[in-house]
């Protein structure tokens, strides 16, 4: 079986919290044009999906699956093939009683410096989430997804590359590869039992700061977003210095 390449986090111009250039359907142009097998758009607090969304993506032999990138109690949770609307989660409590079989809770970005990275929260309550995210910034030596990856060997968790994409350009530059049958419950299912690979090589510190500062562009400006920007560039600014030391 030759594996499927997928993204399960990615956001687009239907963002309710973000400027993103591209439109849902831009990205799944884009991403069958570079080899995808399988995506979940999973913009902040914001469903993008319908059933014509969907045969847009199957006509392209895609496999579009429902996801959102919750925030609960501050927090960024990945929820997918699960069910979503404004206020729909107010606790983690209420992540576990909708969570079922044919669903997956991702920890995205968790040990990232930033108020909305799970961090504490992650070590409190591992039974919640079903895999763990690899994320695409990181350098040879600057790697925030380390504390994240023994986390997964601790808690026996499968580990995805996602791109967290903003722009384009980060599309490819971390996915998974997943040995499942091309449809959403088995994708699922196979992540779940560990048929899973992260790929994700590492970036010239050039382009990772290239991409960071493309990423912040499509940011509206609110307390949240400049304290995760500025924790985050500020973190990977020390470590540069120190590295360099």
């Amino acid at each position: 079986m030759t594996p499927l390449k997928i993204d399960l986090h990615i956001h687009t111009k239907e963002d309710s919290e973000d400027e993103i250039p591209y439109s849902a359907r831009e990205l799944i142009d884009e991403a069958v044009s570079r080899g995808f097998d399988a995506l979940a758009i999973t913009n902040h607090d914001t469903l993008t999906f319908s059933p014509e969304l969907g045969s847009y993506a199957d006509e392209r032999n895609l496999v579009l699956i429902p996801g959102v990138e919750a925030c609960i109690h501050g927090k960024h949770v990945l929820l997918l093939n699960m069910p979503f609307e404004d206020d729909y989660y107010t606790s983690f409590e209420d992540v576990l009683k909708q969570k079922t079989s044919n669903s997956l809770v991702i920890a995205p970005h968790p040990y990232f410096p930033g108020p909305t990275s799970l961090n504490g929260t992650l070590e409190a309550m591992p039974h919640l989430f079903d895999a763990v995210e690899y994320s695409c910034f990181h350098t040879p030596r600057i790697d925030f997804n380390r504390q994240a990856v023994r986390f997964a060997q601790k808690h026996r968790l499968p580990v995805v590359g996602n791109s967290d994409a903003h722009v384009l350009d980060q599309l490819g530059l971390a996915y998974s590869l997943v040995e499942a049958e091309k449809t959403p419950d088995a994708i699922i299912q196979a992540i779940k039992a560990g048929r899973v690979r992260p790929v994700s090589p590492t970036l010239p510190v050039d382009r990772l700061v290239e991409i960071f500062f493309r990423v912040v562009a499509t940011k509206r400006l609110s307390f949240t977003s400049i304290a995760d920007f500025t924790l985050v560039g500020t973190a990977f600014a020390k470590r540069l210095l120190l590295r360099r030391q």
